[in-house]
């Protein structure tokens, strides 16, 4: 079998499930091009992500096994006279539990970024030349 962000036993472990190396490799296709990564890229992904897109495999491989028109079905958004929801791009592929570990996967993630407070290292402190009372030619700190 291919290598695979998660094994059978992980899909035991995480989801409670008993999949095979088929159903496992089943949820890792449909991960990874949600994820836009292959496992064949590993060694370029941290090992948080690693983590979870374990997870994700994990999750999506157990509920796979319960949606046996998963890779058949179409998203319907009406259905003669009876009312109807249209869901999520991805709410008839993707496991709930995976889409959550999808998206703390770093590059599928908010797309916020951290700002730094200006009390934190890397910035220096900055100088002005200014009139401190005493000596008007004196640098003092901002």
């Amino acid at each position: 079998m291919p290598d695979t962000w998660a094994t059978v036993a992980d899909v035991l472990t995480y989801a409670k499930a008993t999949v095979d190396d088929a159903a496992v490799l089943r949820a890792q296709a449909t991960i990874d091009a949600h994820a836009g990564r292959i496992f064949a890229d590993a060694e370029r992904i941290g090992a948080r992500d690693q983590y979870w897109l374990k997870l994700a495999v994990a999750y999506q491989a157990a509920w796979q096994a319960g949606q046996p028109d998963e890779f058949e079905r179409l998203d319907v958004t009406s259905t003669g006279g009876s009312q109807s929801t249209q869901g999520t791009e991805t709410w008839l592929v993707l496991a709930p539990h995976a889409v959550q570990a999808l998206r703390r996967v770093s590059w599928l993630g908010s797309g916020s970024f951290h700002v730094r407070p200006p009390n934190e290292a890397g910035d220096p402190q900055r100088e002005v030349y200014g009139d401190d009372g005493a000596d008007p030619g004196y640098w003092r700190r901002l």
